[in-house]
């Protein structure tokens, strides 16, 4: 062979042999299994999914799986990998695949746990333990004279609709921080509501709950809680907590069922409902270092009527009323509200003190007690709220003298009857105290006074804003009591309306920044006293049509004193005038003195009056002065009368007696359709 043929040959076979051969297919590497639950009882279900990866780790994706159990006495799997048990025991799920020829299984063990099953009747005392757990109740569940003991550590399923009912007797679910007992819905994945709940309906506080969850009860077929005390049941909850609800959280029927003594730590989340429904005589006895969130209707709802002393604590959210809650009993129950604490009212709603019973006279005691930074709110329960919503706090003839308001906020009430308001003090005997409450946006007035309705002796600052009508009404005669040091601005009426009555007692009338609006005809004087009525200085009285001041009419003696002097250096007019912007003479009634020695009025203002008192008080003056009670009208401005600045009897008609005076050198007059003085 010739070298260039050789060199030919051997290029050829080096070319050859630097070929790639045909790529090698991924053999499938592995099958892994995963089953959710891995421990299940029987009748329960598990679902296992398969998948596969080639050798490296690259995703494989087999045309099907084929499932085998290793013991199906314990459990069957079908062809899509779902676990139905059997029996107790321990089985391994395999699933094999085939690719290329090639097969690879996977593998997973499930737990088949046999559980304890309960569904007749309890009459005799036992014991459930966690060795035997699950312990799985079947439908209505009933302890009936007997003690159901439950240990640390036990898990309690619930079939749908079941309950643990205690009838009589007593159940003690004695839980541990590191071995609590659950209470729980028999599902692969709970719902809300699958079970009814517990219901403890044996009177007394034999009852002990410690370390106890229960979840996804509440079914509305029930009690409408996951946990329900009825029938004076009072049992002890230790850090009990109660989730996922589907109605209420907790339910304590109005009957004098309670949260026992020594009770702490409730802890209610996720409820559909309120978190706690409770009797107002009872919601005292809420465990202390409690915690509520999530809920739906995150707030406790109260109900019924408060019978007997007690501080309802501040939970950390709203109370909400839907009805009427009266504080009133032969004991004279206190109810004290702490700081920060805020009432929400439903429509319709209200919070009354000593009234109630066949008689309407039960006695109550109300102590609200916030403080600047943390005030008692009593609002609307509702998203948008609108003035009226609820009726308001009213104070009764039967509440206590030692009821005090400190510090709060009362708003959107004023529904209900005529002339309502978000504060009404109703009927001889309510005197409450009051420091620092604001009243707003009422329908009508922020505060009322009537029928001897006052407020009590020390009270300061009551302000009212944004409120329908009159920022107060009250009647003449407890006017005296209104509080000093409040503001009053937004109202339908920045002013006080004074209704009807005459004064019989002696008082003050403050200056509140804001007029006196008289409706009616009015009366200083008693039978009995000889009542003075003192006007601050600076203070202004509107006169409606038919309104007007006798002093001492009807043989009922009276003093008024307006001195707009008391100090010489701040001169402060004392003013009556009408009440409207575009005054006429004779627009009201005037001032009208017949017994009334010892009245002073100085630096006052009386116009546009002049249309006559009713019998006898018949002068058509801005001022009309039917008996002799001293020349005690100095500084003062009379004008714009639709009769004569003032008027004077000259003893001539019956009951009356000469005035000798000359007023007009000593005051000032203008405008008067008669003369400055003239008989009247």
């Amino acid at each position: 062979m010739s070298l260039n043929k050789a060199s030919f040959w051997l290029t050829t076979v080096v070319v050859l042999a630097g070929c790639p051969g045909p790529e090698k297919k991924p053999q499938l590497g592995a099958v892994m299994v995963s089953c959710a639950p891995t421990s299940l009882e029987v009748g329960q279900t598990s679902q296992c999914t398969a998948s596969a990866t080639y050798e490296g780790d690259q995703p494989a994706t087999p045309s099907s799986y084929v499932w085998t159990s290793s013991n199906e006495s314990v459990a069957t799997v079908d062809s899509t990998g779902k676990v139905t048990p059997k029996g107790g025991g321990t089985v391994t799920l395999g699933a094999s695949a085939t690719v290329d020829g090639v097969t690879k299984e996977g593998q997973a063990t499930l737990t088949i746990i046999q559980p304890t099953l309960h569904e007749t009747a309890i009459t005799g005392n036992e014991t459930w333990r966690a060795a035997n757990n699950p312990h799985v109740v079947r439908g209505a569940l009933q302890v009936t004279g007997a003690t159901l003991t439950i240990e640390a550590g036990v898990e309690l399923r619930f079939d749908q609709d079941s309950e643990l009912r205690v009838t009589t007797g007593a159940l003690r679910a004695l839980g541990t921080p590191e071995t609590p007992i659950r209470m729980v819905a028999r599902q692969s994945v709970p719902t809300k509501g699958y079970w009814r709940g517990v219901v403890l309906a044996a009177s007394g506080s034999d009852s002990e709950l410690n370390y106890v969850t229960l979840s996804h009860c509440g079914n509305a077929s029930g009690k409408g809680a996951c946990l329900a005390l009825e029938n004076q049941a009072a049992p002890v909850l230790r850090h009990v907590t109660v989730r996922d609800s589907g109605t209420a959280g907790v339910l304590v029927a109005d009957d004098g069922s309670a949260f026992g003594t020594e009770s702490t730590a409730l802890n209610v989340s996720g409820s559909e409902g309120y978190a706690v429904r409770i009797g107002a005589n009872q919601a005292s006895t809420l465990p202390a270092e409690s915690t509520f969130t999530g809920n739906t209707l995150q707030a406790i709802e109260l109900r019924g009527d408060v019978l007997r002393t007690q501080t309802w604590p501040n939970p950390g959210l709203p109370y909400v009323v839907t009805d009427r809650v009266k504080v009133g009993s032969s004991t004279t129950p206190t109810l004290t509200i702490p700081a920060g604490t805020v009432l929400r009212f439903g429509a319709g709603a209200r919070l009354t003190v000593g009234n109630g019973g066949s008689t309407g006279t039960l006695p109550g005691e109300l102590i609200v007690d916030g403080t600047a930074t943390a005030p008692v709110l009593l609002t609307a329960d509702a998203a948008s709220p609108t003035p009226g919503h609820w009726w308001g706090v009213h104070m009764f003839p039967r509440s206590s003298s030692n009821t005090r308001l400190s510090h709060a906020i009362i708003e959107y009430g004023g529904g209900g009857d005529t002339d309502r308001a978000n504060l009404e003090v109703f009927g001889q005997g309510a005197r409450p105290v009051i420091n620092d409450v604001i009243v707003r946006k009422s329908l009508t007035y922020g505060a009322k006074l009537s029928s001897g309705g006052e407020f009590g002796p020390g009270s300061t600052r009551l302000s009212a804003h944004d409120n329908g009508s009159y920022a107060v009404f009250t009647e003449a005669d407890e006017a005296g009591t209104l509080p000093t040091g409040g503001t009053f601005h937004g109202n339908g009426r920045d002013a006080v309306n004074i209704g009807y009555g005459g004064v019989g007692t002696t008082q003050r009338w403050p200056n509140l920044g804001i007029p006196y609006v008289i409706s009616d005809f009015i009366n200083v004087g008693s039978a009995s006293t000889t009542p003075t009525l003192t006007l601050s200085p600076g203070t202004e009285l509107r006169f409606r049509p038919e309104a007007g001041i006798s002093v001492g009419a009807d043989g009922r003696p009276g003093i008024l004193w307006a001195d707009g002097l008391v100090d010489v250096d701040n001169p402060r007019p004392i003013r009556f005038v009408p009440d409207t912007s575009t005054p006429t003479r004779g627009f009201w009634r005037g001032l009208h003195f017949w017994d009334a020695t010892g009245s002073l009025l100085n630096l006052i203002v009386v116009t546009h009056a002049g249309a006559g008192g009713p019998a006898p008080s018949i002068g058509t003056g801005n001022l009309n002065m039917y008996k002799d009670s001293g020349d005690n009208i100095v500084n003062s401005t009379f004008s714009d009368s639709a009769g004569c600045g003032i008027t004077v009897s000259d003893g001539t008609r019956p009951g009356t007696t000469n005035v000798p005076y000359d007023f007009v050198v000593s005051n000032y007059f203008s405008n008067n359709t008669g003369a400055n003085q003239c008989k009247n």
